[in-house]
């Protein structure tokens, strides 16, 4: 998926009073219809919410939420179905959105982040979303997809697809998720389009709000969201739908609270750490060993980290091979050349193979350096890795492809020498 930048930009960047004025821009009277409560209206965190029976229902959390009166029609279509929120979904979704508007943080300075969802549809009666995957941060009013975003959303629906298919679920993107820190639970003109794209091939398609400033009490700072009627395009109004967990809500906020402050506590670590990795391992040590070493056949007309297109068959272009690789099988050429011959002394064979090992030796260290300290390094990062977005993930995905590529021709000659030492004297 190419193309144009996705927009999400409710106002100007610069200064939080602007951006409070500009979501005046929004319908009045849509916002109150699935809120409950005019725009402006403070509300005090103090007033008491009665406690209901179905204590893990959103719009018994949030006070800001007023439950919708759906009629009997309506709670038989997909648009008002409830959806179900596993912890791990929610987790990775708080984790990702705390690092860019928490009470630590200038409310000035919040961003708003963006995601997708992964989920499943049980029985035609409701939706579970079992992960959610972060893919961009924004400014602190808006988030924009770059084009690469739009590659990164096909490959996990590739991946979870062929997932799926594996494991024999049902699991699809079903849905996307975006954070409005201090704005509440709403769809912007911006959102509208989001959705509709999700909900236009899937009525069940949600769209779930984080909003760390309504995270209090019993409340978890979330709100699911559908186009009423997504027939209109984007003249539909949202409603909030109802919202479950699998886990008692207490249990959710204990668990999460603990998750939040080992993130606030080691994420600078980690994205050190991951900084390490693209400025060192890679532009440094992995490119100078590609470099002095080369294993890997370049692609005609690709940059570094690029892949070439090539339509059509029979007129792909030969890559060209390395000068160093090509020393190397020059020499394994000439032992199995001189194996066929059966006057050549095997001393003559050994000193060729002494000679192709010695060549090896360097490419051999180098690599085995760089392995041991990108292990390590993932050992600190793993913990983390499910927080941090698609720019963050490619960096290590890249790196240890790319470093998987190289090994994969260095262990061929390993084992070609090898194999070679058979030769008795």
């Amino acid at each position: 998926m190419t193309g144009k930048k996705l927009k999400k930009k409710k106002g100007d960047n610069s200064k939080t009073d602007d951006i409070f004025s500009r979501i005046n821009s929004i319908d009045d009277s849509i916002f109150k219809k699935s809120t409950g409560i005019d725009k402006g209206t403070v509300v005090d965190k103090n007033i008491k919410i009665k406690k209901s029976a179905k204590t893990r229902d959103i719009y018994k959390q949030i006070s800001t939420i007023k439950e919708p009166t759906l009629t009997r029609h309506e709670l038989d279509i997909p648009t008002f179905s409830t959806v179900y929120l596993t912890y791990n979904a929610y987790k990775n979704m708080i984790g990702y959105a705390i690092r860019y508007a928490n009470d630590k943080i200038d409310n000035r300075k919040w961003k708003e982040v963006y995601g997708v969802l992964i989920g499943t549809i049980k029985g035609n009666k409701f939706v579970l979303v079992k992960d959610a995957i972060p893919l961009s941060v924004g400014g602190r009013s808006g988030v924009e997809l770059e084009p690469i975003h739009y590659v990164d959303i096909a490959e996990i629906d590739a991946l979870v697809y062929k997932r799926a298919i594996e494991d024999g679920n049902t699991d699809f993107i079903i849905g996307w998720w975006h954070t409005h820190p201090g704005f509440g639970f709403f769809f912007s003109g911006t959102d509208r389009v989001t959705q509709l794209g999700f909900q236009g091939s899937n009525p069940y398609a949600v769209g779930l709000i984080f909003d760390h400033t309504q995270k209090r009490g019993e409340s978890l700072g979330v709100a699911a969201l559908r186009l009423r009627n997504p027939e209109r395009g984007t003249l539909s109004d949202h409603i909030i739908v109802k919202l479950s967990y699998d886990v008692e809500i207490k249990t959710v906020n204990k668990n999460i609270n603990k998750v939040i402050e080992e993130i606030n506590k080691n994420m600078d670590k980690v994205l050190k750490e991951l900084n390490y990795i693209h400025n060192v391992l890679d532009k440094k040590l992995l490119r100078n060993l590609e470099k002095e070493y080369g294993l890997l056949v370049e692609k005609e007309g690709a940059q570094r980290g690029e892949g070439a297109y090539v339509w059509g068959l029979g007129f792909r272009k030969e890559g060209r091979k390395p000068k160093f690789r090509k020393r190397i099988e020059t020499e394994i050429m000439s032992i199995k050349e001189n194996l066929k011959d059966l006057t050549n002394k095997s001393e003559d064979i050994l000193n060729s193979q002494q000679k192709i090992k010695n060549m090896l030796f360097e490419p051999n260290n180098s690599y085995s350096f760089i392995i041991e300290k990108f292990i390590k390094i993932i050992d600190i990062i793993n913990p983390y890795y499910d927080y941090l977005d698609s720019n963050e993930r490619k960096i290590i995905e890249n790196f240890e492809l790319r470093l998987n590529n190289y090994y994969e021709i260095l262990d061929q000659f390993n084992n070609i020498v090898a194999s070679f030492s058979r030769i008795k004297k």
